[in-house]
């Protein structure tokens, strides 16, 4: 009796329903007319007309081959069924990446005795050239290589046998294989960002101060977000001004010191630091150009107040503000999901206030965890009423406020 050896017969693609039949209705009416190959005892080929002729008590003929090594057989089975059978692309895949396999572990093997042959076989496997070199084998690009590797490492065990028996080309099982991760990436970035922050009670930094001399003290290079609502042009009375009120509140003096309180903050950025600047629609023609030769625009986000602010009562009513946003030098990925620049989020109770422009803590805090992590520092040159700090520390990270008005800054020191 033959013996049937389980790593020989998985290197042959098995037939279908129909194709069995096909041949077991052959086989009866013509008999075994091909010899069932043999390797001391297993067989190597003829897998299928010895089931067949098991069960119908036919008459077959073997033939003993004769290898060296059980790497020699299976890599004579694999290229075999190549010369012999119609086979899928799954198939000529998947035999050509167990060849791959087969001559590596000979190599290793026999390292030292090798033959100049296998030296050769040995380089060529190398990972880099793996797909370089079944896509040679295979006539195929390497793209599509690359493709075979990604659904036979990652789709399911039954999008595989799709493949395998060509229900599903390797192109729309790599689709689906990468539309998977993406909404998996999506699903886990989302919850990621949703969790959960438990405050550690992180102490804040609030310096009273003029930011124009107090930035230059602080550490170049050490802060990883840049979070403000600098006061240009408001015509209220200012959180970095010691004056009771600006004369006649002249937008080139608030511009002009947005822009040297700017170019101070800036080197105290990392590289791959983000900024989100607070801005009014009405002064972007003066505030764009400066943001642009400091630091890297990337959007300018709508901040929908949810309210209509004071002005013309006979045109449509303001409700929204603008936010500067971008990067220093480097781009680094936002956490989270990918969200509009739309954010909707109702303002501060002016009766609540304890600022004329206080920011609501929920998109100080959105902003934040969209682009700092945890014990990460944010730099607040404008602290104002402090909110900013708050959200810090709501959130495990370490600011840095600057606010020149006593009044403030004593409101902050409560506060946080």
């Amino acid at each position: 009796m033959l013996e049937i050896k389980e790593e020989f017969k998985k290197l042959i693609p098995s037939l279908t329903t129909e194709e069995f039949k096909q041949l077991e209705d052959n086989c009866m009416a013509e008999g075994i007319r091909e010899k069932i190959l043999t390797w001391k005892g297993f067989i190597i080929d003829g897998h299928n007309r010895y089931e067949i002729a098991k069960r119908w008590d036919l008459d077959y003929e073997t033939e003993n081959k004769h290898f060296e090594s059980e790497y020699d057989v299976k890599v004579w089975m694999i290229d075999n069924q190549k010369g012999r059978r119609n086979l899928t692309d799954g198939w000529k895949y998947k035999l050509a990446t167990m060849k791959k396999e087969i001559l590596s572990k000979k190599g290793k093997k026999t390292q030292g005795t090798r033959t100049d042959l296998l030296s050769t076989i040995d380089k060529k496997l190398k990972p880099n050239n793996t797909q370089k070199i079944i896509a040679d084998e295979l006539g195929w690009s390497t793209g599509k290589v690359a493709m075979a590797d990604v659904v036979f490492k990652k789709a399911t065990p039954e999008i595989q046998e799709k493949v395998l028996s060509n229900e599903v080309s390797i192109n729309e099982a790599y689709k689906d294989v990468k539309k998977e991760e993406k909404k998996k990436n999506f699903e886990e970035k989302r919850e990621l960002f949703a969790k959960e922050v438990k405050p550690e009670n992180l102490e804040q930094k609030i310096i009273l101060g003029d930011s124009i001399k107090v930035l230059p003290t602080l550490e170049k290079q050490s802060y990883d977000l840049l979070l403000s609502d600098p006061p240009y042009g408001m015509n209220f009375k200012s959180g970095w001004s010691n004056k009771n009120k600006i004369e006649n509140d002249k937008l080139i003096d608030t511009v002009s010191l947005f822009e040297d309180v700017l170019k101070e903050s800036v080197p105290l950025l990392k590289d791959n630091a983000h900024f989100y600047l607070f801005g009014n629609i009405d002064y972007i023609n003066d505030i764009k150009p400066i943001i642009e030769k400091y630091l890297t625009l990337k959007n300018i986000l709508i901040w929908d107040r949810k309210v209509i602010g004071m002005g013309d009562l006979k045109t449509y009513g303001n409700s929204y503000d603008i936010i500067y946003f971008g990067y220093n030098k480097v781009w680094k990925d936002l956490n989270g999901t990918r969200d509009r620049d739309l954010l909707s989020y109702s303002r501060v109770d002016p009766l609540k206030n304890i600022h004329p422009t206080e920011k609501p803590l929920n998109i100080l805090e959105y902003l934040i965890k969209k682009s700092s992590n945890e014990n990460d520092k944010i730099l607040e040159p404008f602290a104002g009423g402090g909110s900013t700090l708050l959200a810090c520390k709501n959130l495990n990270r370490l600011a840095t406020g600057i606010e020149i008005e006593e009044k403030y800054y004593n409101l902050i020191k409560e506060k946080i």
